[in-house]
């Protein structure tokens, strides 16, 4: 049994779903989309560029919220840290958790240094240098997203008896959206 009220629990799987979702939502759009360059180069392109950095960065800042420490100055940040710090776990969970976090920190620590310069701040050498922070390996953030789910998923399971399944309607979404942007393939 865990020390985290179920209400805790519930919005700590929420704050980790939104950071999913706001990733696939992203992820769908334009990384995977296969008609992103057509309708780049068409009317919306413009719309789509913008819309492209402001999903990249939500997505990014989402994710790497989840990193931040537990307790900072006189808050305390509903984080991994808190969930694992606070928990009141048996030693098998803590362990599991512990395992996951160091998984999970992996990606977030190549990401932490973009959030201080570009999602968080508009630090001005890294602007005025176009320095590239916060690259990571293809393919990296679906493993983040893989592991996030198990973590959330013990927590949910030792709160509720059930798991905690990250909502996947947001592939139904863009789906809906992309079906409604013109753009003509180049022959």
């Amino acid at each position: 049994m865990t020390a985290l009220s179920n209400e805790i629990v519930s919005e700590f799987c929420s704050l980790c779903n939104l950071a999913y979702e706001s990733w696939r939502l992203h992820k769908l759009l334009i990384d995977d989309n296969p008609h992103y360059d057509p309708m780049r180069r068409d009317k919306c392109g413009g719309f789509l560029e913008r819309l492209s950095r402001i999903t990249q960065e939500y997505a990014l800042l989402q994710l790497v919220k989840l990193h931040d420490p537990a307790v900072q100055k006189n808050s305390i940040n509903l984080t991994l840290e808190y969930v694992i710090t606070y928990g009141g776990w048996d030693e098998e969970t803590l362990s599991q958790l512990k395992e996951l976090f160091i998984k999970l920190e992996s990606l977030a620590k190549k990401i932490r240094p973009a959030r201080h310069k570009f999602l968080s701040h508009n630090d001005l050498e890294s602007i005025l240098s176009s320095a590239v922070l916060g690259p990571f390996q293809e393919g990296a953030d679906n493993e983040y997203y893989k592991v996030l789910q198990e973590f959330v998923n013990i927590i949910h399971i030792d709160t509720y008896g059930r798991p905690y399944p990250f909502d996947k309607t947001v592939e139904k979404d863009v789906q809906s959206i992309l079906d409604h942007i013109p753009y003509k393939e180049k022959t």
